[in-house]
Protein backbone atom coordinates (compact mmCIF):
# COMPACT_ATOMS: atom_id res chain seq x y z
CA UNK A 1 0.00 0.00 0.00
CA UNK A 2 1.16 3.67 -0.56
CA UNK A 3 1.54 6.35 2.20
CA UNK A 4 -1.86 7.62 1.28
CA UNK A 5 -4.73 7.45 3.49
CA UNK A 6 -6.78 4.27 3.24
CA UNK A 7 -9.78 3.99 1.48
CA UNK A 8 -12.85 1.56 1.68
CA UNK A 9 -16.11 0.66 1.04
CA UNK A 10 -18.61 -1.43 2.91
CA UNK A 11 -21.11 -3.85 1.20
CA UNK A 12 -24.17 -5.42 2.91
CA UNK A 13 -25.54 -8.30 0.95
CA UNK A 14 -28.79 -9.92 0.74
CA UNK A 15 -32.45 -9.69 -0.16
CA UNK A 16 -33.59 -9.62 3.28
CA UNK A 17 -32.16 -5.68 3.20
CA UNK A 18 -33.46 -4.52 -0.08
CA UNK A 19 -36.97 -6.49 -0.38
CA UNK A 20 -37.68 -7.33 3.49
CA UNK A 21 -37.35 -3.81 4.75
CA UNK A 22 -34.89 -5.36 7.29
CA UNK A 23 -32.26 -2.21 8.65
CA UNK A 24 -28.77 -2.47 7.58
CA UNK A 25 -27.33 -2.15 10.78
CA UNK A 26 -23.49 -3.53 9.67
CA UNK A 27 -22.16 -0.64 7.43
CA UNK A 28 -22.58 1.97 10.08
CA UNK A 29 -20.64 -0.67 12.89
CA UNK A 30 -18.19 -1.15 10.49
CA UNK A 31 -17.74 2.31 9.24
CA UNK A 32 -17.02 3.53 12.64
CA UNK A 33 -14.31 1.22 13.22
CA UNK A 34 -12.70 1.87 9.93
CA UNK A 35 -12.72 5.15 10.70
CA UNK A 36 -11.24 5.20 14.36
CA UNK A 37 -8.45 3.35 12.91
CA UNK A 38 -8.04 6.37 9.89
CA UNK A 39 -9.29 4.26 7.38
CA UNK A 40 -11.33 6.94 4.86
CA UNK A 41 -14.59 5.16 3.74
CA UNK A 42 -16.38 6.47 0.68
CA UNK A 43 -19.61 4.36 0.19
CA UNK A 44 -21.90 2.05 1.60
CA UNK A 45 -23.62 -0.33 -0.96
CA UNK A 46 -26.96 -2.32 -0.10
CA UNK A 47 -27.47 -4.76 -2.62
CA UNK A 48 -29.35 -8.05 -3.10
CA UNK A 49 -28.55 -11.58 -3.95
CA UNK A 50 -29.17 -11.27 -7.48
CA UNK A 51 -25.71 -12.88 -8.58
CA UNK A 52 -25.10 -10.00 -11.60
CA UNK A 53 -26.24 -6.98 -9.04
CA UNK A 54 -24.01 -9.04 -6.53
CA UNK A 55 -21.21 -9.27 -9.22
CA UNK A 56 -20.97 -5.45 -10.17
CA UNK A 57 -20.92 -4.71 -6.55
CA UNK A 58 -18.10 -6.46 -5.66
CA UNK A 59 -15.83 -6.43 -8.84
CA UNK A 60 -16.84 -2.12 -8.96
CA UNK A 61 -16.20 -1.66 -5.26
CA UNK A 62 -12.67 -3.43 -5.34
CA UNK A 63 -11.57 -1.68 -8.35
CA UNK A 64 -12.05 2.08 -6.57
CA UNK A 65 -10.80 1.53 -3.01
CA UNK A 66 -7.67 -0.64 -0.90
CA UNK A 67 -10.14 -2.18 1.39
CA UNK A 68 -13.27 -4.07 0.90
CA UNK A 69 -15.49 -5.42 3.68
CA UNK A 70 -18.60 -7.50 2.97
CA UNK A 71 -21.08 -9.08 5.10
CA UNK A 72 -23.95 -11.45 3.99
CA UNK A 73 -24.60 -14.11 1.65
CA UNK A 74 -22.48 -16.94 3.77
CA UNK A 75 -25.11 -18.78 4.64
CA UNK A 76 -25.98 -22.72 3.67
CA UNK A 77 -28.80 -22.36 1.51
CA UNK A 78 -28.79 -21.90 -2.28
CA UNK A 79 -29.45 -18.14 -2.20
CA UNK A 80 -26.44 -17.28 -0.34
CA UNK A 81 -24.05 -16.75 -2.80
CA UNK A 82 -21.31 -14.31 -1.81
CA UNK A 83 -18.92 -17.31 -2.37
CA UNK A 84 -19.83 -17.91 -6.07
CA UNK A 85 -19.63 -14.76 -6.97
CA UNK A 86 -15.70 -13.51 -5.51
CA UNK A 87 -15.14 -16.39 -7.37
CA UNK A 88 -16.33 -15.25 -10.55
CA UNK A 89 -14.87 -11.92 -10.15
CA UNK A 90 -11.95 -13.73 -9.22
CA UNK A 91 -12.23 -16.20 -12.23
CA UNK A 92 -11.04 -18.91 -10.42
CA UNK A 93 -13.39 -22.12 -9.21
CA UNK A 94 -14.48 -22.95 -5.67
CA UNK A 95 -12.55 -25.42 -3.42
CA UNK A 96 -13.81 -27.22 -0.34
CA UNK A 97 -11.95 -26.05 2.83
CA UNK A 98 -11.50 -29.26 5.35
CA UNK A 99 -10.38 -26.80 8.25
CA UNK A 100 -13.67 -24.75 7.79
CA UNK A 101 -16.14 -27.78 7.79
CA UNK A 102 -14.17 -29.20 10.84
CA UNK A 103 -14.89 -25.84 12.35
CA UNK A 104 -18.51 -25.82 11.23
CA UNK A 105 -19.34 -29.54 12.76
CA UNK A 106 -17.48 -28.34 16.43
CA UNK A 107 -20.11 -25.72 16.08
CA UNK A 108 -22.81 -27.79 15.68
CA UNK A 109 -21.49 -30.84 18.30
CA UNK A 110 -20.91 -27.76 21.23
CA UNK A 111 -24.68 -27.03 20.39
CA UNK A 112 -25.59 -30.59 20.70
CA UNK A 113 -26.90 -31.08 17.22
CA UNK A 114 -26.22 -32.60 13.78
CA UNK A 115 -24.53 -30.36 10.87
CA UNK A 116 -27.01 -30.89 7.72
CA UNK A 117 -25.15 -31.71 4.25
CA UNK A 118 -26.03 -28.40 3.19
CA UNK A 119 -24.04 -26.55 5.34
CA UNK A 120 -21.12 -28.00 3.77
CA UNK A 121 -21.40 -25.07 1.51
CA UNK A 122 -20.37 -22.92 3.89
CA UNK A 123 -17.04 -24.33 3.79
CA UNK A 124 -15.99 -23.77 0.50
CA UNK A 125 -14.21 -20.87 -0.58
CA UNK A 126 -12.26 -19.24 -3.81
CA UNK A 127 -9.37 -20.91 -4.58
CA UNK A 128 -7.15 -18.10 -3.37
CA UNK A 129 -9.01 -17.23 -0.39
CA UNK A 130 -7.84 -17.71 3.19
CA UNK A 131 -10.54 -18.58 5.76
CA UNK A 132 -11.59 -16.38 8.52
CA UNK A 133 -12.61 -18.61 11.71
CA UNK A 134 -16.18 -18.04 12.84
CA UNK A 135 -15.96 -18.75 16.67
CA UNK A 136 -19.76 -18.28 17.16
CA UNK A 137 -21.66 -19.26 14.33
CA UNK A 138 -21.27 -21.40 11.21
CA UNK A 139 -20.13 -19.17 8.81
CA UNK A 140 -16.65 -18.88 8.13
CA UNK A 141 -15.49 -15.38 6.11
CA UNK A 142 -12.34 -15.43 4.22
CA UNK A 143 -10.24 -12.67 2.69
CA UNK A 144 -8.80 -12.17 -0.53
CA UNK A 145 -7.11 -10.01 -2.83
CA UNK A 146 -9.42 -9.00 -5.82
CA UNK A 147 -7.43 -6.50 -8.30
CA UNK A 148 -5.72 -4.85 -5.85
CA UNK A 149 -7.79 -4.36 -2.77
CA UNK A 150 -8.05 -6.54 0.19
CA UNK A 151 -11.43 -7.56 0.17
CA UNK A 152 -12.99 -9.26 3.56
CA UNK A 153 -16.21 -11.23 3.50
CA UNK A 154 -18.02 -11.51 6.58
CA UNK A 155 -21.40 -13.69 7.61
CA UNK A 156 -24.37 -11.15 7.88
CA UNK A 157 -25.31 -11.53 11.32
CA UNK A 158 -24.29 -8.78 13.11
CA UNK A 159 -23.37 -10.76 16.36
CA UNK A 160 -21.20 -13.22 14.32
CA UNK A 161 -20.03 -9.99 12.00
CA UNK A 162 -18.61 -8.36 14.86
CA UNK A 163 -16.37 -10.85 16.36
CA UNK A 164 -14.90 -11.67 13.21
CA UNK A 165 -14.32 -8.12 12.28
CA UNK A 166 -12.99 -7.80 15.73
CA UNK A 167 -10.62 -11.06 15.32
CA UNK A 168 -9.38 -10.83 11.59
CA UNK A 169 -10.23 -7.82 10.07
CA UNK A 170 -9.04 -5.17 12.56
CA UNK A 171 -5.64 -6.24 12.96
CA UNK A 172 -5.37 -7.20 9.29
CA UNK A 173 -5.82 -3.67 8.56
CA UNK A 174 -3.53 -2.03 11.21
CA UNK A 175 -0.87 -4.72 9.42
CA UNK A 176 -1.54 -3.23 5.88
CA UNK A 177 0.09 0.33 7.46
CA UNK A 178 -0.25 3.74 5.53
CA UNK A 179 -3.10 4.42 8.80
CA UNK A 180 -2.74 8.10 9.94
CA UNK A 181 -3.67 8.01 13.48
CA UNK A 182 -6.90 9.87 14.15
CA UNK A 183 -9.31 10.61 17.26
CA UNK A 184 -12.55 10.83 17.40
CA UNK A 185 -15.31 13.17 20.10
CA UNK A 186 -19.02 13.16 20.40
CA UNK A 187 -21.35 15.89 21.72
CA UNK A 188 -24.96 15.32 22.06
CA UNK A 189 -27.35 17.97 21.75
CA UNK A 190 -31.20 17.84 22.64
CA UNK A 191 -33.68 20.82 21.71
CA UNK A 192 -32.92 22.05 17.96
CA UNK A 193 -33.62 20.78 14.45
CA UNK A 194 -30.94 19.82 12.45
CA UNK A 195 -31.11 22.49 9.77
CA UNK A 196 -31.20 25.00 13.07
CA UNK A 197 -28.24 23.17 14.46
CA UNK A 198 -26.23 23.17 11.15
CA UNK A 199 -26.86 26.60 10.93
CA UNK A 200 -25.33 27.61 14.44
CA UNK A 201 -22.19 25.25 13.55
CA UNK A 202 -21.78 26.18 9.88
CA UNK A 203 -18.08 27.21 10.64
CA UNK A 204 -17.21 24.31 11.90
CA UNK A 205 -18.33 22.37 8.66
CA UNK A 206 -16.21 23.13 6.03
CA UNK A 207 -15.21 20.60 3.61
CA UNK A 208 -11.42 19.75 4.50
CA UNK A 209 -11.89 21.33 8.12
CA UNK A 210 -9.60 18.92 10.80
CA UNK A 211 -11.17 17.84 13.07
CA UNK A 212 -13.72 17.31 10.19
CA UNK A 213 -17.41 17.81 12.10
CA UNK A 214 -20.57 16.65 11.23
CA UNK A 215 -24.44 16.10 12.37
CA UNK A 216 -25.87 12.87 12.64
CA UNK A 217 -29.89 12.66 13.61
CA UNK A 218 -31.65 9.90 15.53
CA UNK A 219 -35.08 10.38 16.89
CA UNK A 220 -34.92 13.93 17.82
CA UNK A 221 -30.79 13.48 19.15
CA UNK A 222 -28.23 15.27 17.44
CA UNK A 223 -24.86 14.06 17.82
CA UNK A 224 -22.13 16.26 16.63
CA UNK A 225 -19.07 13.82 15.89
CA UNK A 226 -15.91 15.18 15.45
CA UNK A 227 -13.07 13.46 13.61
CA UNK A 228 -9.24 14.52 13.77
CA UNK A 229 -6.83 13.46 12.29
CA UNK A 230 -2.87 13.91 12.80
CA UNK A 231 0.85 12.46 13.34
CA UNK A 232 -0.03 10.81 16.59
CA UNK A 233 -3.19 9.92 18.10
CA UNK A 234 -2.28 12.17 20.84
CA UNK A 235 -2.21 15.11 18.82
CA UNK A 236 -5.72 14.00 16.78
CA UNK A 237 -7.43 14.18 20.92
CA UNK A 238 -5.61 17.64 20.99
CA UNK A 239 -7.46 18.70 17.94
CA UNK A 240 -10.48 17.54 18.73
CA UNK A 241 -10.76 18.80 22.24
CA UNK A 242 -9.39 22.01 20.89
CA UNK A 243 -12.71 22.22 18.82
CA UNK A 244 -14.98 20.89 21.29
CA UNK A 245 -14.25 23.63 23.65
CA UNK A 246 -14.91 25.72 20.62
CA UNK A 247 -18.22 24.16 20.35
CA UNK A 248 -19.81 23.67 24.05
CA UNK A 249 -20.66 27.60 24.05
CA UNK A 250 -22.15 27.66 21.02
CA UNK A 251 -24.13 24.66 21.93
CA UNK A 252 -25.17 25.95 25.37
CA UNK A 253 -27.83 24.59 27.12
CA UNK A 254 -29.16 22.30 24.29
CA UNK A 255 -25.50 19.98 25.15
CA UNK A 256 -26.38 17.47 27.35
CA UNK A 257 -23.52 14.57 27.08
CA UNK A 258 -20.49 13.73 25.53
CA UNK A 259 -18.50 10.66 24.75
CA UNK A 260 -18.58 8.11 22.45
CA UNK A 261 -20.51 5.84 24.04
CA UNK A 262 -24.38 5.56 23.43
CA UNK A 263 -26.33 7.82 25.50
CA UNK A 264 -28.33 5.03 27.83
CA UNK A 265 -24.96 3.36 28.84
CA UNK A 266 -23.85 6.85 29.51
CA UNK A 267 -26.81 7.61 32.18
CA UNK A 268 -26.20 4.04 33.42
CA UNK A 269 -22.22 4.61 34.41
CA UNK A 270 -23.65 8.24 35.89
CA UNK A 271 -26.11 6.22 37.79
CA UNK A 272 -23.50 3.54 38.81
CA UNK A 273 -21.00 6.16 39.87
CA UNK A 274 -23.39 8.18 41.87
CA UNK A 275 -24.91 4.51 43.76
CA UNK A 276 -28.00 5.28 42.78
CA UNK A 277 -31.16 3.40 41.59
CA UNK A 278 -34.00 4.50 39.58
CA UNK A 279 -37.55 3.46 38.34
CA UNK A 280 -39.28 4.42 35.97
CA UNK A 281 -43.28 4.81 35.26
CA UNK A 282 -44.21 4.70 32.01
CA UNK A 283 -47.33 5.95 29.61
CA UNK A 284 -46.26 7.50 26.29
CA UNK A 285 -43.08 6.15 26.16
CA UNK A 286 -44.37 2.07 26.52
CA UNK A 287 -41.51 0.84 28.68
CA UNK A 288 -38.37 2.27 26.23
CA UNK A 289 -36.38 3.77 29.33
CA UNK A 290 -35.95 0.31 31.32
CA UNK A 291 -35.59 -1.75 28.14
CA UNK A 292 -32.62 0.57 26.50
CA UNK A 293 -31.69 0.55 30.34
CA UNK A 294 -31.95 -3.46 30.75
CA UNK A 295 -30.40 -3.80 26.86
CA UNK A 296 -26.72 -2.94 29.01
CA UNK A 297 -25.13 -5.42 31.31
CA UNK A 298 -24.78 -3.58 34.18
CA UNK A 299 -28.57 -2.48 34.85
CA UNK A 300 -29.36 -4.29 37.52
CA UNK A 301 -27.21 -2.11 39.81
CA UNK A 302 -28.90 0.66 39.25
CA UNK A 303 -32.33 -0.39 37.88
CA UNK A 304 -34.98 -1.20 40.28
CA UNK A 305 -38.15 -1.57 38.26
CA UNK A 306 -41.02 0.39 35.88
CA UNK A 307 -44.49 0.35 35.72
CA UNK A 308 -46.01 0.82 32.82
CA UNK A 309 -49.35 2.56 33.42
CA UNK A 310 -51.33 3.20 30.14
CA UNK A 311 -54.91 3.75 31.50
CA UNK A 312 -55.91 5.94 33.89
CA UNK A 313 -56.83 3.04 36.34
CA UNK A 314 -53.68 1.43 35.95
CA UNK A 315 -52.27 4.97 37.31
CA UNK A 316 -54.21 5.26 40.29
CA UNK A 317 -54.07 1.54 40.96
CA UNK A 318 -50.28 0.42 40.72
CA UNK A 319 -48.70 4.19 41.33
CA UNK A 320 -51.36 5.71 43.62
CA UNK A 321 -52.02 8.48 41.32
CA UNK A 322 -55.04 10.26 42.77
CA UNK A 323 -58.13 10.12 41.06
CA UNK A 324 -58.95 13.95 41.96
CA UNK A 325 -55.53 14.51 40.02
CA UNK A 326 -56.54 13.20 36.78
CA UNK A 327 -59.89 14.49 37.11
CA UNK A 328 -58.70 18.21 37.43
CA UNK A 329 -56.08 18.04 35.16
CA UNK A 330 -56.32 15.19 32.99
CA UNK A 331 -53.50 12.00 32.42
CA UNK A 332 -51.19 14.55 30.44
CA UNK A 333 -50.51 17.07 33.16
CA UNK A 334 -47.36 17.60 35.26
CA UNK A 335 -49.30 17.30 38.05
CA UNK A 336 -49.83 13.73 37.09
CA UNK A 337 -46.23 13.17 35.94
CA UNK A 338 -45.30 13.79 39.27
CA UNK A 339 -47.79 11.50 41.02
CA UNK A 340 -46.30 9.40 38.98
CA UNK A 341 -43.11 9.21 39.73
CA UNK A 342 -43.25 9.57 43.48
CA UNK A 343 -45.37 6.89 43.43
CA UNK A 344 -42.44 4.26 41.24
CA UNK A 345 -40.03 5.33 43.70
CA UNK A 346 -41.64 4.57 46.60
CA UNK A 347 -43.08 1.62 45.60
CA UNK A 348 -39.42 0.30 44.34
CA UNK A 349 -37.47 2.18 47.13
CA UNK A 350 -35.17 3.94 44.47
CA UNK A 351 -33.00 7.05 44.92
CA UNK A 352 -35.01 8.37 41.85
CA UNK A 353 -37.80 7.84 39.72
CA UNK A 354 -38.91 9.07 36.26
CA UNK A 355 -42.09 9.27 34.71
CA UNK A 356 -43.57 9.81 31.28
CA UNK A 357 -47.19 11.09 30.14
CA UNK A 358 -47.98 12.25 26.61
CA UNK A 359 -49.54 11.99 23.45
CA UNK A 360 -47.92 10.56 20.69
CA UNK A 361 -50.48 11.03 18.22
CA UNK A 362 -51.70 10.66 15.69
CA UNK A 363 -54.67 10.47 17.31
CA UNK A 364 -55.88 12.59 20.81
CA UNK A 365 -54.08 15.81 20.55
CA UNK A 366 -56.34 18.70 21.02
CA UNK A 367 -55.79 23.18 21.15
CA UNK A 368 -54.61 22.93 24.35
CA UNK A 369 -52.67 19.82 24.23
CA UNK A 370 -51.60 18.65 21.11
CA UNK A 371 -50.03 15.91 19.57
CA UNK A 372 -46.44 15.99 20.60
CA UNK A 373 -47.26 17.22 24.49
CA UNK A 374 -45.41 15.23 27.04
CA UNK A 375 -45.04 16.12 30.59
CA UNK A 376 -41.92 14.36 32.64
CA UNK A 377 -41.39 14.58 36.37
CA UNK A 378 -38.17 13.31 38.24
CA UNK A 379 -38.78 12.17 41.87
CA UNK A 380 -35.44 11.97 44.09
CA UNK A 381 -35.44 11.56 47.86
CA UNK A 382 -34.78 14.72 49.95
CA UNK A 383 -33.44 14.50 53.55
CA UNK A 384 -36.10 13.35 55.62
CA UNK A 385 -36.52 10.73 53.60
CA UNK A 386 -39.30 12.02 51.41
CA UNK A 387 -40.04 12.35 48.14
CA UNK A 388 -39.26 15.91 46.40
CA UNK A 389 -40.76 15.93 42.69
CA UNK A 390 -39.92 18.62 39.71
CA UNK A 391 -42.10 17.88 36.46
CA UNK A 392 -41.91 19.78 33.53
CA UNK A 393 -43.78 19.67 29.87
CA UNK A 394 -41.96 19.55 26.30
CA UNK A 395 -43.67 20.02 23.36
CA UNK A 396 -42.28 17.32 20.55
CA UNK A 397 -42.73 18.40 17.01
CA UNK A 398 -45.43 16.06 16.09
CA UNK A 399 -43.42 13.92 13.31
CA UNK A 400 -44.92 10.71 13.99
CA UNK A 401 -45.52 8.57 16.90
CA UNK A 402 -42.51 6.73 16.84
CA UNK A 403 -40.52 9.85 16.61
CA UNK A 404 -42.62 11.25 19.47
CA UNK A 405 -42.18 7.89 21.38
CA UNK A 406 -38.00 8.26 20.75
CA UNK A 407 -38.09 11.71 21.14
CA UNK A 408 -39.29 11.68 24.90
CA UNK A 409 -36.58 8.89 25.88
CA UNK A 410 -34.15 11.14 24.94
CA UNK A 411 -35.43 14.04 27.34
CA UNK A 412 -35.54 11.06 30.22
CA UNK A 413 -31.80 10.81 29.57
CA UNK A 414 -31.34 14.37 29.64
CA UNK A 415 -32.77 15.09 32.90
CA UNK A 416 -30.60 12.06 34.58
CA UNK A 417 -27.53 13.93 33.53
CA UNK A 418 -27.75 17.50 33.56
Amino acid sequence: MSSRTLTAEVLSIGDELVHAGLIDTNSSYISQQLGALGVAVQRFTVVGDDPDDLQEAIDGACRRVDVVIASGGLGPTLDDRTREVVAQVLQEPLRFDEDSWQQVLAWFTRHGRTAPDSNRRQAELPQSATSLSNSVGTAPGFRALVHSAELFVLPGVPREMKVLFADHVLPAVRRLGSLRPTAQACLRVLGPSEALLGERLGKFMLAGANPAVGITASGGLLSVRLVGTADSEAAAAALCEQTAAELRPVLGEWLFAEGLKEVPEIVLERLAGQQRTIAFAESCTGGLCAARLTDLSGSSKVLQGGVIAYSNAAKVELLGVPESLLEAHGAVSEQVAAAMAAGARERFSADCAIATTGIAGPAGGSDEKPVGTVCFALATANSSGSTDSRAWTVRIPDLGRRFVRDRAVHEVWRSLLL
